[in-house]
């Protein structure tokens, strides 16, 4: 159930009190419980470690701002997880922006999927604005509020912070409030809270990607799609392999391997040393490795026929045509139009596609595509499957308004 807004709602004033002793953050995380919400940013570093290494935690209430110091020494040593494990708590709303990293840090820390999480930069794609919109931007359209001088490039990891850093970390969460109850009124405003459980539902989906993203990182690799079930499974064996190392060693993965060079090791499956030194690209590779990429190829060369993985489905045929391409771009875009939401929020030209060659290859119920599922198909679908089947036309309605494009039906009058 969403939360009622605060008519009453203001912003914090306080520059953000640093917190660096764990009780003083399990009395917030406390706190925060018995509110049942809080808004949160985190800064962090990740060009230098396999995961990224968080350096703040910017947590709001209503009246307060927090810089909680994650590197200080009495919360390092902590056995728990206060503020994650608060996010994680499903009695609890954590309104954000752009959510992917912050969802990541909870899942990563107490592996559980945030409980409530009301996401400024969704909501705001649901209520007119393009996606996805920076938080500056959406202060400033919203609120008329100005969010000061950037210090993305800064060194976070340094301490002390200095003063320009820890203004602009509370500033990244004070207008998180003011932001969830505009939104959360407007949605609310309907009386089927239609958009408030479509909010809802991209969000469990884009969740549901987050956690499975690790795990299926290696089909997502350019060329995986273009191998064989044997070679398939060899990269899923070399991608384990590469994301154990990097692990252990605590690097970014695609410095122990490239991209590129999982994928032409799998292709070619050396078995020796000799055959896996004639593989383009694999000087960049520490011939202390060589004795590990080739048991894990011999993993996957033991692995039972019927138990190797298949190549992702995708439906086969023609090209579609630019122009129906561009005709249906039209079609959503005054479809996203008429529901005030961004078309860039519910597909692009790779779904249109996707649709056309479903719509080409006999419509299958299983392989229905995106765009006529869920929240999405309550938007398009109706005149996606009319233009398909050509009982749709567009006129130019009013060349200067934000929606110039009318979809209407054909007469079916010779």
């Amino acid at each position: 159930m969403p939360l009622s807004p605060s008519h009453n709602a203001r912003a914090p004033q306080a520059a953000g009190e640093l917190l660096d002793r764990h009780e003083d953050v399990a009395e917030l995380a406390d706190r925060i419980r018995a509110d049942g919400v809080m808004g949160l940013d985190t800064e962090f570093v990740s060009e230098r470690t396999y995961q990224p290494q968080l350096a703040l935690l910017q947590v709001a209430t209503r009246d307060e701002i927090f810089l909680i110091d994650p590197l200080a020494d009495h919360i390092q040593e902590a056995p728990d997880q206060p503020i994650w494990d608060a996010m994680a708590d499903p009695s609890v709303r954590t309104i954000v922006h752009a959510h992917d990293q912050e969802a990541q840090f909870c899942m990563q820390r107490t592996g559980r999927a945030p409980g409530d999480l009301f996401d400024v930069q969704l909501a705001a794609a649901f209520s007119g604005h393009y996606y996805p919109i920076a938080y500056d931007k959406l202060v400033g359209r919203e609120l008329r509020r100005g969010v000061g001088p950037s210090q993305s490039r800064t060194n976070w990891l340094q301490r002390p912070l200095t003063d320009a850093q820890r203004r602009y970390a509370a500033e990244d969460v004070r207008w998180l409030f003011r932001l969830h109850d505009r939104f959360l009124s407007r949605m609310t405003d309907d009386p089927n809270q239609q958009r408030f459980g479509w909010l809802q539902e991209e969000t469990n989906a884009r969740l549901n990607r987050l956690s499975r993203r690790e795990t299926d990182r290696w089909r997502r690799l350019s060329g995986a799609n273009k191998l064989s079930p044997r070679s398939l499974a060899a990269l899923r064996e070399l991608s384990a392999w590469r994301e154990s190392v990097a692990s252990r060693r605590n690097v970014p993965f695609r410095r122990i391997a490239s991209d590129d060079l999982l994928v032409a090791m799998a292709a070619t499956r050396p078995t020796s040393r000799a055959e896996l030194s004639s593989v383009r690209g694999v000087k960049q590779l520490k011939q202390s490795h060589f004795p590990e990429v080739l048991q894990a190829i011999d993993a996957a060369l033991a692995i039972p026929e019927e138990d190797l993985p298949t190549r992702t489905t995708r439906h086969h045929g023609g090209k579609p045509s630019r122009m129906v391409v561009l005709f249906l771009e039209s079609v959503l875009a005054a479809a996203c139009a008429e529901q005030q939401i961004d078309a860039d929020l519910v597909g692009g030209s790779a779904q249109l596609r996707a649709l056309v060659s479903w719509n080409e290859n006999g419509r299958s119920p299983e392989g229905r595509p995106p765009l006529l599922k869920g929240w999405r198909g309550e938007v398009c679908a109706e005149p996606l499957l009319d233009a398909l089947e050509g009982r749709i036309s567009l006129r130019i309605n009013d060349p200067l308004s934000a929606n110039p494009l009318a979809v209407g039906g054909l007469s079916t009058a010779t």
